[in-house]
């Protein structure tokens, strides 16, 4: 499945937080995920306060950093997608890499 990223997090990600606030409220991990090329852009992911927003403000416990195509994968199968992308070397993470499962997780929360 195709995904419009800028939509996912501009619109479609954070309103998946805020509909499964009660689950995504258990993650106090905050993200930075940086999306490469055509269609890309940079979101902050703060799922205690369900916000999703452009711009990286810093104070983020993990960071990653992938191309459009990857995230298209990572958006179809998230778990396998991250893990398959990282050890490809197609998702760059710093800070707690161990918190990308709890971003795979919300993001499959956020889509249902």
């Amino acid at each position: 499945m195709a995904v419009d990223v800028q939509k996912w997090f501009d619109e479609d990600f954070g309103t998946g937080l805020v509909r499964h606030a009660d689950e995504a409220r258990k993650v106090e991990t905050k993200f930075q995920v940086s999306i490469t090329g055509e269609g890309g852009g940079e979101w902050w992911v703060d799922p205690s306060a369900g916000k999703v927003k452009r711009g990286n403000p810093g104070g983020a416990s993990l960071t990653m950093v992938m191309d459009a195509s990857t995230f298209a994968k990572v958006y179809d199968a998230p778990k396998s997608g991250l893990t398959q992308g990282f050890f490809a070397g197609h998702v760059k993470m710093t800070g707690n890499t161990a918190a990308a499962e709890k971003f795979a997780d919300l993001l499959q929360l956020a889509k249902q």
